[in-house]
């Protein structure tokens, strides 16, 4: 964390479910298994890491009152095909599937990640993409990739700073 005297380390820690790894992976190009592979045998440092020089947003789609009181067990349409065509890609969470249909649980139920050259652009396919997922009780961020977001976020950090 940037804060006023510097960088803090307040945790070291890898979820590969967060949007932080969902945004990273999709754009690696280095082979993923060889990196673990070099992790294990401590030799990362010899490996050159590739990535595809583009943008991604990651947006979630989440149970109604995620984090308070989450609405699970709720049903969620997903065309998968249509994300796909997009040009997103989808990544299942915390969902249920029964009777070939998909139902929410507690937490996150499913990722989109948008990706292009522009984060604008990234934003919007991720955004095209949701209109394929449906639900009657579902929560999306739209706000999260756009360029007022960012501005906020970029704002807070300078005053965090004492910029």
């Amino acid at each position: 964390m940037i804060t006023a005297d510097g960088p803090k380390i307040i945790e070291i820690n890898a979820r590969f479910g967060d949007p932080e790894a969902m945004n990273a992976l999709p754009l690696l190009e280095t082979d993923f298994i060889d990196l673990c592979k070099a992790m294990i045998n401590g030799n990362l440092s010899s490996k050159k890491i590739k990535l595809k020089k583009k943008s991604t947003v990651c947006k979630y789609v989440v149970p109604e009152g995620y984090g308070i009181r989450s609405m699970a067990g709720e049903k969620v349409i997903v065309d998968e095909k249509a994300i796909e065509k997009a040009g997103s890609k989808l990544f299942y969470a915390s969902v249920n599937k029964k009777n070939n249909h998909i139902y929410t649980m507690s937490s996150r139920s499913l990722a989109v990640v948008g990706i292009q050259d522009a984060l604008p652009d990234a934003e919007k396919i991720c955004e095209k993409a949701l209109t394929h997922v449906k639900g009657e009780h579902i929560f999306i961020r739209h706000d999260i990739g756009t360029a007022a977001l960012i501005e906020k976020r970029v704002k807070h950090m300078k005053e965090v700073r004492g910029i």
